[in-house]
């Protein structure tokens, strides 16, 4: 049986028979399942946000960013200088 015949049969079932199947296959879905079924049900409840925006949530919640204050408080490596050293560079020709 093909996915597209199941997603039909499942159609057909009364509203509290549908949510029944959900509930077993969510019981049966791992924690990366999980998150990523998580993610799809946050852009199908908010079709208004950017995907931009989800993208940078998501990577929040798996602890890909930097802090504004670890950024400003870098002085070597990336270019980056702390705001101390800007506030406190005088203007040039002055």
């Amino acid at each position: 049986m093909s996915a597209a015949e199941v997603i039909a049969q499942i159609a057909d079932l009364p509203v509290a028979e549908r949510v029944e199947v959900v509930e077993g296959i969510i019981r049966h879905m791992s924690p990366d399942q999980l998150k990523r079924f998580d993610r799809f049900i946050r852009r199908l409840t908010h079709p208004d946000v950017p995907e931009e925006i989800w993208e940078g949530y998501e990577d929040y919640e798996d602890g890909r960013f930097v802090d504004a204050e670890t950024i400003l408080s870098e002085q070597n490596g990336v270019g980056f200088v702390s705001m101390e050293t800007v506030v406190k560079e005088e203007p040039p020709g002055e």
